[in-house]
């Protein structure tokens, strides 16, 4: 019986976690702390979508954040702002492939710090 019961929470625990993948708007998603955070290139400009674990929006009128992403080789720096709930915007001054890789680390508006790699 224990045995048995060990064996459903070892199998539903995957269940659970989500992959890093694609998100709602085209952009790798993945899970950074209490955040699902999709990362969505649109020309010179990356869009950071942020939601919570479960889904739903999140007020990001007072976070924060940097976008350091590796493009043409050479690492670049954005300051991450506000844009609409639940998107920080930042424009990099450079063309960002929408396979770019890097990472984002964001403020949340308790003041802690999480990033996200990508």
């Amino acid at each position: 019986m224990l045995r048995t019961i060990f064996t459903l929470l070892f199998l539903a625990a995957p269940a659970a976690a989500h992959e890093p993948g694609i998100g709602p708007n085209g952009g790798m998603r993945v899970d950074a702390g209490p955040y699902r955070v999709e990362l969505v290139p649109a020309g010179t400009m990356v869009n950071v979508h942020i939601t919570m674990d479960d889904d739903s929006v999140i007020d990001t009128s007072t976070m924060t954040g940097t976008a350091i992403l590796l493009i043409d080789g050479k690492p670049v720096r954005a300051s991450l702002a506000p844009a609409t709930p639940g998107i920080l915007s930042a424009d990099t001054g450079v063309e960002v492939p929408t396979d770019v890789k890097g990472a984002v680390q964001l403020v949340g508006p308790d003041g802690k710090t999480v990033q996200a790699k990508f």
